[in-house]
């Protein structure tokens, strides 16, 4: 009990709302709900676990609520809260488990939000159970093992790959991967599927009518009644800047074909500027779509926020903004006051001392994105380029496919279209760059003005800087006069200590500065846990990351080990030991100290490289074999808890997407296997056209109807298997018509014929 009073005691140290409810078998202590005082049955007997549960919860101001009594009149279930009058608890009706007349079911009601590190609840009644917060808290980049081993996905990448190589290296690579499939096949698992309880436990999440997302800040999941979650973001799309896109009747409008027009004219232009037919053709977005809305709940802010972010994948800008951002490193900026991380802001503040009077501060762009005109962002742009002496028809291209991209700031939410109307888009690739130009001119303007702080280092909206603390105000006041839509905050040091990204920033005696890794509160250290289906790299990613920090950020004796000490915590928090850690702290302590005494670097090799699904059992041996054929194998794991349980976009209908379709015959077994990297329903339009027009030479769907004088089946016509990647699709088709136990209607060969295909199963699970 001494060690559950302790627990309690962190949880209490680190919030001022604690909820703590379970089994106290504690029947001698009779709870009076008129003020909740106890009284005790048998006091000659009381025990020592009662004494201490009863001093410590007193202690800490924690009052019991639950007044449910048992069959014997008695109360073992406790609920502890540290809030008056903020809770309510009934019997509940329905029991989750199997009714025990010792402890009857309960429905604990909280009239605001109530946060964890893990979650956010509005009402216990959707609290998952114990099993399913253990699955959740593994946090969401946990990879669950497949249910069976995908090999067609495994099939496709590899086809993928190669299809483009000579005969001869496609023949021997093929030979290489069959051989270690067919070794496989010979041990599969027999039984039930690995994880089979985990799974159970997803479609049990999957069920419930709940968003799972993870925290703006940290890695807790968050989980939200979706009326709510929807009910927030309504709320943050009314305040603005946004609008509803809709047409005058009041109908919500879809921008999208007015979007593609204006993207196929800049493709167009920017191509003759830049003197390069072929980027018309590159920038081509397959099947585009509006981008969707979501937002992550900001657990650290009181009232709880919601941070929007538009995502921009497969919108008619994607590959114009991406060619763009990689265009601008021709014409990196050139400006003294940003930074790239915490190790560089440390060697930039290397011999840095106070002067009289100055404290710590770090003053902070109150939502920087949405706060940046974007025709100044452009005229920032083209300043930059100016300077940097980019040719005039390059500054034209650019600017052009800026403004196309900026201007298209639409996106849709449960099935309505918006724009922002103001600022840059947060998702957008091209927002981080304009952004960047447009606070550097911001400074440039800024400094001339007396109370500019001496020292004034930017990563992105946060800034540090000394400031007299006479005249913090009045910086402060002429830092926003300087825009009308720039707002910054302040927040001072304290005790000599100011956070600042990851890192806590000190006041020494002799005014100097001592560093250590500040963790803000929401942080849960939790990370790729040790048994998630993860390759091996992928798990030590984030210690690599805490190391290459320790051994790079110039840290005292007492902050170093104290560092050292939190990485071993966040080891054995996900399942690592010592071991684990020591080797990776080993390798950055050799890495470093070469770095110190040669300045020689290894050119890294000419490698192609291949995606493949984790599934160790056959991927460990085909990359053992892709490597003979120089294809370097990168790991992928696409089950994780995030691929399986968020639900934040809205969903995009079958008949929307691209991939792999099938159209059957009405009156014989016959089916159409086909590929389309548009929207299947035009692609079944133009189909149908040709059947009713009996047009044999568009399609081989209305050349069986024309031969046979058959009718197509259209209400089965459907999508079979949706594919987002160009390069996949001849492998996929050629997978699906390869295996078809049907007659085809296909008039031709499939695009790739492999050996491979004949050991894949692609019948739908």
């Amino acid at each position: 009990m001494d060690l559950h009073i302790a627990s309690i005691r962190e949880l209490c140290e680190r919030s001022d709302r604690v909820l703590v409810c379970g089994d106290y078998n504690q029947p001698r202590l009779d709870w009076l709900a008129a003020d909740w005082s106890v009284s005790v049955a048998e006091s000659s007997s009381l025990n020592a676990a009662s004494t201490v549960l009863l001093d410590g919860m007193d202690f800490l101001n924690l009052s019991q609520r639950n007044a449910v009594r048992n069959e014997l009149g008695r109360t073992l279930d406790l609920v502890f809260y540290s809030v008056e009058n903020d809770m309510g608890i009934d019997e509940s009706a329905v029991s989750l488990l199997p009714i025990d007349s010792h402890h009857p079911p309960l429905v604990l009601s909280l009239s605001s939000t109530f946060a964890q590190p893990a979650q956010i609840e509005r009402n216990f009644e959707v609290r998952p159970l114990d099993f399913q917060l253990d699955l959740l808290n593994k946090g969401l980049n946990f990879a669950v093992s497949p249910q069976c081993a995908p090999l067609a996905d495994i099939v496709n990448n590899i086809e993928s790959a190669i299809q483009y190589d000579n005969h001869t290296a496609k023949s021997a690579t093929r030979h290489s991967v069959k051989q270690c499939l067919l070794r496989t096949a010979s041990k599969r698992e027999n039984g039930k599927c690995p994880n089979f309880d985990t799974w159970c436990t997803i479609r049990q999440l999957k069920a419930r009518d709940v968003v799972y997302s993870r925290a703006d800040k940290g890695n807790a999941v968050v989980v939200m009644d979706r009326e709510d979650y929807d009910s927030r973001v309504h709320a943050m799309i009314s305040a603005g800047p946004y609008e509803e896109y809709k047409f005058k009747n009041g109908k919500t409008k879809d921008p999208l074909n007015k979007m593609i027009e204006e993207v196929n004219h800049t493709r167009q232009t920017v191509a003759h500027l830049m003197g390069d037919e072929k980027l018309e053709r590159k920038f081509h977005v397959p099947n585009p779509t509006v981008a969707s809305l979501y937002c992550l709940p900001k657990i650290h802010k009181d009232p709880i926020g919601m941070r929007p972010i538009s995502s921009n994948i497969r919108t008619p800008t994607e590959k114009l903004a991406a060619w763009l951002v990689n265009e601008m490193k021709k014409y990196p900026v050139r400006h003294g006051k940003s930074v790239k991380n915490s190790i560089d802001l440390v060697k930039r503040l290397e011999g840095f001392k106070f002067r009289r009077g100055e404290i710590l501060v770090s003053f902070d762009v109150a939502a920087l994105f949405p706060s940046v005109p974007v025709t100044e962002a452009l005229h920032s742009l083209r300043r930059h380029l100016e300077r940097s002496r980019a040719p005039p028809n390059h500054i034209e291209a650019y600017l052009s496919v800026a403004q196309v991209c900026m201007n298209q700031n639409f996106f849709t939410f449960r099935g309505k279209f918006y724009k922002q109307t103001f600022g840059l888009s947060m998702g957008s690739k091209l927002s981080p760059l304009l952004a960047d130009l447009f606070m550097s001119d911001f400074e440039d303007e800024a400094q001339k003005k007396k109370l500019f702080p001496r020292i004034w280092w930017r990563y992105v909206d946060d800034v540090f800087a000394p400031v007299k603390e006479r005249y913090l105000e009045q910086t402060l006041a002429m830092l926003n006069s300087q825009h009308n839509t720039i707002n910054f905050t302040v927040e001072r040091e304290v005790e000599g200590s100011l956070p600042f990204l990851d890192l806590l920033i000190t006041r020494k005696e002799d005014d100097t500065l001592k560093f250590g890794i500040y963790r803000k509160p929401t942080s849960t250290d939790r990370y790729i846990t040790s048994d998630s289906n993860h390759f091996g790299a992928q798990k030590q990613a984030a210690f690599h990351s805490m190391a290459h920090r320790l051994y790079n950020i110039p840290m005292e004796r007492d902050e170093f080990e104290e560092e050292k000490s939190r990485v071993y915590t966040a080891a054995e928090v996900n399942g690592y030991d010592r071991p684990f850690v020591n080797k990776i702290l080993k390798k950055h302590k050799r890495k470093n100290h070469r770095r110190n005494i040669t300045t020689l670097q290894q050119n890294p090799e000419e490698t192609r490289r291949i995606s493949l699904p984790f599934y160790p059992r056959i991927t460990n041996q085909i990359k053992t074999a892709l490597r003979r054929q120089n294809l370097h194998v990168v790991h992928k794991s696409d089950k994780t808890l995030r691929d399986l349980l968020c639900n934040l976009k809205d969903k995009v209908p079958p008949d929307e997407q691209s991939g792999i379709y099938e159209i059957p015959c009405k009156d014989c077994p016959a089916v159409y296997i086909g590929q389309t990297r548009r929207k299947v329903k035009v692609r079944l339009k133009e189909h149908k056209n040709a059947v009713q027009s009996s047009k044999a030479t568009e399609s081989s769907v209305a050349a069986h109807t024309v031969d046979s004088q058959h009718e197509i089946d259209w209400n089965n016509a459907k999508l079979v298997k949706s594919v987002r990647k160009t390069l996949h699709l001849n492998a996929w088709e050629s997978m699906f018509i390869s295996n078809t136990r049907r007659p085809l209607m296909n008039e031709d060969d499939p695009p790739i014929a492999s050996c491979l295909f004949s050991l894949v199963d692609t019948t739908p699970q």
